[in-house]
């Protein structure tokens, strides 16, 4: 709802100030070209120069127009090749709009005084304005600057409310300075907004290349700080542009980092800004990394700096959008006990290249499996794995990666230690009575009669089937 009040208010404020637009047809015509100004308007109270190629024939032109003489409102300067265009003339003091437009004016020079409620400088070659050159404007309610080459914004009285500006087709300008421009004036709205970008490289150093950067995008950074970066009872974070997201066929958009580190956190920050890839939570009392999994808000990140905290447990990993878009995780000394390296392996398997994980300082029940399957691991990823040789035991603090199988593979025996040798044993017991029963029948089949073990051996009732 204030939104669309501000958005009424603006409308209403162009409906009822704004700069005069002059067609060329009312230009002096080349008789009158010995005057380079002529007047013009409903009440005669505009003066009209055109095609003016010095600043002793603009001066000339204004002189004859009677500009100080008679009563004027509004001055249209159409078509003029200055190279500069001077503010501080008392000419300017008691209009009530001004329009140098389609010229080849490359600065504006001085300060503007007066009564001044519009000033358009649109499709001009303008590329340098003075700082301060409409701060002295307390009346100054619209200003055009469409569709120059200027890099830098000029300064505005802070004390300026539902002011409108237009600084749309300005393809060299510093996002910078847009930036700095809408954090210091509260009421500040755009003309041509879908035409109104910024370039990135000038303005945000941690950027590698040049990007057109859309104003809302600007307006999202600005409103990072005040509304959306997390903040509670005991902490408040910090929130930044990260870089330029690329994305073909679309205006490029910034990603942000979030900064909680050293906020004595005991668990993540409940919401983030949106489009946040990038979040540092170091140093504090997190133990658990579960809104990675709930919460919508945490589904673009990609970097997690967690170091220095009580996480016990990387598991819930395994359920989260992160994993599938890790670039970076940094989770040093904390409270790991174990490694599910299957979570991590699904991730480096596909081998995406810049992806790191680091694990270091943290101290490992190991055991025998940590020997043969954990330091194996350790060593066939270390290439994603920076800090792979930090890893501890916490029982003697050696490393993960110097523990000897033949050492932690030791466990006490029992009898079932002896399984083998009771079965080869039974197994030999069989054979030989298989080779006495078939040395038995051999020699009865010879010689007629058993051999002494057999024939002293009772007689059992199923013997008869045997007897002819």
């Amino acid at each position: 709802m204030k939104t669309l009040h501000i958005a009424i208010l603006a409308v209403l404020i162009q409906l009822s100030v704004s700069c005069i637009y002059v067609p060329s047809t009312e230009c002096p015509t080349i008789e009158e070209k010995k005057c380079r100004c002529v007047r013009g308007g409903p009440t005669n109270n505009t003066v009209i120069c055109c095609n003016i190629p010095s600043e002793f024939l603009l001066k000339e032109g204004r002189t004859c127009a009677g500009l100080l003489t008679q009563h004027t409102d509004h001055v249209f300067i159409y078509n003029s090749t200055l190279d500069f265009f001077d503010a501080g003339l008392q000419e300017w003091t008691n209009l009530k709009s001004l329009t140098v437009t389609n010229s080849t004016i490359k600065s504006i020079e001085g300060k503007f005084r007066g009564n001044l409620e519009c000033i358009n400088l649109s499709s001009n070659s303008l590329i340098h304005i003075q700082p301060k050159t409409f701060v002295k404007l307390k009346k100054l309610v619209m200003l055009d600057l469409s569709k120059n080459n200027i890099t830098k914004l000029p300064d505005l009285s802070e004390d300026k409310t539902n002011f409108t500006l237009d600084i749309s087709g300005n393809l060299k300008l510093e996002c910078h300075s847009v930036n700095d421009l809408i954090g210091v004036s509260n009421h500040l709205n755009f003309n041509n907004r879908n035409s109104t970008f910024c370039l990135t490289s000038q303005s945000f150093h941690w950027f590698n290349s040049t990007s057109l950067v859309s104003l809302e995008q600007v307006e999202l950074l600005q409103g990072l700080e005040k509304k959306e970066c997390p903040k509670g009872t005991n902490y408040k974070c910090n929130c930044s542009p990260h870089r330029v997201e690329l994305v073909p066929g679309k205006p490029a958009m910034f990603s942000v980092k979030v900064d909680c580190s050293g906020q004595n956190l005991t668990e993540l920050p409940p919401k983030l800004p949106p489009n946040t890839i990038l979040l540092d939570v170091s140093n504090n009392n997190i133990t658990s990394l579960d809104p990675l999994i709930s919460e919508y808000s945490y589904s673009n990140i990609r970097a997690l700096l967690a170091d220095n905290n009580k996480i016990n447990s990387i598991t819930s990993l395994e359920r989260s959008q992160f994993i599938d878009k890790l670039v970076s995780l940094s989770i040093r000394k904390n409270e790991l006990k174990s490694i599910p390296i299957y979570i991590l392996s699904n991730t480096f398997d596909r081998n995406w290249e810049g992806r790191f994980v680091k694990l270091g300082g943290n101290k490992l029940n190991c055991d025998c499996n940590t020997a043969q399957v954990l330091k194996l691991w350790l060593l066939a990823n270390k290439a994603h794995i920076p800090d792979y040789d930090e890893i501890l035991c916490e029982k003697d603090l050696e490393r993960v990666i110097n523990l000897d199988q033949n050492k932690v593979c030791i466990y006490q025996k029992d009898w079932t230690d002896y399984i083998y040798y009771i079965i080869a044993a039974e197994i030999l017991l069989l054979l030989l009575l298989i080779s006495k029963v078939s040395y038995d029948y051999w020699v009865f089949k010879t010689s007629g009669y058993l051999p002494w073990p057999a024939s002293k051996m009772p007689k059992l009732p199923c013997d008869w089937v045997f007897e002819t």
